[in-house]
């Protein structure tokens, strides 16, 4: 994975998330929805004729964090429920 800045101003920050699809993008703009700051979150993909398949983000937040910030939160929301899983996986396992 790679993210491709395209434009970063003081509450918006948009970016290509570059290596992944609909099924990370999707986790990544619940989690930034999460974030009671964050007054705005989405993604595109174009059709893949036209350009490379990779979700196209928005992130606007009410100006108390920075886009950079609800980010760097939400990435940490996806990973500690994927430790989550992992440790009730192998919880169940054991038994």
């Amino acid at each position: 994975m790679k993210i491709e800045v395209i434009k970063r101003e003081k509450n918006v920050l948009e970016f290509y998330l570059v290596g992944e699809d609909h099924t990370f993008a999707n986790l990544l703009n619940e989690a930034l929805h999460e974030n009671k700051h964050v007054t705005f979150a989405g993604y595109t993909i174009e059709h893949p004729i036209l350009t490379a398949r990779k979700p196209k983000f928005r992130v606007v937040t009410d100006g108390k964090i920075t886009p950079e910030k609800a980010l760097e939160e939400a990435a940490q929301r996806i990973f500690d429920r994927a430790k989550e899983v992992l440790e009730a996986w192998e919880k169940a396992v054991k038994k």
